[in-house]
């Protein structure tokens, strides 16, 4: 999992913690950089890092690495999972079967995409402008979905409202579809300023009333899915929204709500929630927004989020807790596994997370709330097995095929890990504390308690009933495995 003279990670190379003066939290960071950092950098504007991943960006500087992450490169990966997944099929179990093809294309291109903060942007706007699967809303509209929000990870914020007011899956999950002149359905407008631009306080009951006019006339096609507008089914009465009056459009909606100071601090605090920190100060939430109301770039605002000082600083370092997303594929990613099996997904929903199947229209809520008494023990079962997890035959140099994968109790969970050897690339084999030092540098980045690296030294130097053992050819596969699984099991591993 490590290359050899790795950097240390920020708790064995600590920066003063200081007091974050707010008025400067978003110059550019000029302190030290090293691995720890870089994975700190990988995690948040991705899903972690492979150790050779994290030893680019630590080599690379934050600049350069910072650079890579927000220019896109062309990928090969497919747009859309193989087969019919439009829930077209009439059986359960085809339906069921559609479901789980577009939920792995999705985990498949988190694992393997050159673009990892591309991704992470569709994670962000899925849980943003929330839609679902079930209630008319089809695995195809979904991964169309998610096409518009890879298209506009970096992009016009103000677009993309534009845009997702219109698409499919959100028109049948908010009943968009069914809002029609004379008849108009109020639960986009509500969660378009509630949930998606402004947020409570911001606009009144007549204002959800005057937009759902505005938003009449969409359609959704049952044969393809398709949305369509049809001027009859519209509104073109006048109207009166947030304090002005005219024969609004949904179009003239957002327009007016991108106008309001309330979206860019409304969205301001969501961006520092999401890349930062918690309870962001309002000094800090105001100068975020200060910065994205000048033309809802994300590109712009991400970049300077991703270089300030205030993304390096101690409170940002570890502050959020790992979204079963975030663990799992980050998980992946240190073991080297080529390919998601279902068995993740499965995982996935024990720890608390279904994926394209956000709870409600706010979305996950996060935070403390991913960590509960037996979500936990469900993310420590996923970590324990992955390392342990032993694929045989085709299975162990198939890198895409999961209808080879061994059955079992962690029967199709990935393929492709590397040998655990390679997850320790320089340490000297024989020596339990080269073994320990690799292992947590390439699992943990160093961020271990003096007590965590004698536990994890303690059991690389004896056997399960306490002797004194030595690290040879015969036990070191079984003994870098549990170091694995202890360094996975350590508290810093929840957080990012």
């Amino acid at each position: 999992m490590s290359s050899n003279n790795a950097p240390a990670g920020p708790s064995a190379q600590r920066r003063p913690a200081g007091h974050l003066d707010v008025r400067t939290a978003l110059r550019p960071y000029r302190g030290a950089w090293n691995a720890g950092l870089a994975a700190h950098l990988l995690r948040r504007a991705g899903f972690g890092g492979s150790p050779q991943e994290i030893g680019r960006a630590a080599a690379a500087g934050m600049d350069a690495a910072v650079d890579s992450l927000l220019r896109f490169s062309v990928t090969s990966l497919p747009d859309a999972p193989e087969g019919d997944f439009s829930f077209s099929a009439a059986m359960p179990q085809q339906r069921r079967a559609a479901v789980i093809a577009a939920q792995l294309w999705w985990l498949n291109r988190l694992l393997l995409s050159p673009n990892p903060l591309q991704e992470k942007m569709v994670y962000f706007w899925a849980n943003h402008f929330t839609s679902a699967i079930g209630g008319g809303v089809t695995p195809a509209m979904m991964v169309q979905q998610y096409g518009l929000f890879r298209r506009y990870a970096l992009g016009d914020y103000s677009q993309l409202t534009h845009e997702i007011s219109k698409d499919p899956a959100m028109l049948v999950y908010l009943n968009g579809a069914q809002n029609h002149n004379g008849r108009p359905n109020e639960n986009y407008a509500r969660e378009l300023m509630e949930l998606f631009t402004m947020g409570i306080g911001n606009y009144s009951e007549e204002d959800v009333r005057q937009s759902a006019r505005a938003f009449t006339g969409y359609t959704v096609r049952r044969l393809d899915g398709s949305a369509h507008y049809e001027a009859r089914l519209h509104d073109d009465g006048d109207k009166t929204f947030l304090n002005r009056s005219g024969r609004f459009s949904g179009d003239d909606i957002v327009d007016i709500i991108m106008q309001q100071p309330a979206t860019g601090r409304y969205m301001a605090t969501k961006f520092l929630r999401a890349f930062v920190y918690d309870d962001p100060e309002p000094e800090l939430v105001d100068a975020v927004a200060s910065l994205f109301r000048t033309n809802y770039d994300v590109g712009t605002l991400l970049d300077t989020l991703l270089r300030s000082d205030v993304f390096y600083s101690a409170r940002a370092y570890r502050a959020l807790i790992k979204s079963p997303l975030d663990l799992a594929i980050g998980a992946l990613k240190s073991v080297g596994a080529a390919a998601v099996g279902p068995a993740v997904d499965g995982a996935l929903v024990r720890m608390g997370q279904t994926v394209m199947y956000p709870p409600n229209v706010a979305g996950w809520p996060g935070g403390s709330q991913w960590m509960s008494q037996s979500t936990l023990l469900a993310r420590l079962n996923f970590l324990n097995g992955l390392v342990y997890y032993k694929p045989t035959g085709s299975a162990a140099a198939s890198a895409t095929s999961m209808d080879s994968m061994p059955k079992g109790r962690h029967a199709g969970m990935v393929s492709g890990i590397a040998d655990p050897l390679t997850w320790i690339a320089g340490a000297r084999i024989d020596d339990p504390g080269d073994v320990a030092e690799h292992v947590l540098r390439s699992t943990l980045q160093d961020d271990a308690t003096p007590q965590q690296r004698s536990t994890l030294l303690g059991y690389l130097q004896t056997d399960a009933v306490g002797n004194l053992v030595a690290l040879n050819a015969e036990n070191i596969d079984e003994k870098v495995r549990g170091a694995a699984a202890l360094a996975f099991a350590m508290p810093a591993y929840q957080l990012m």
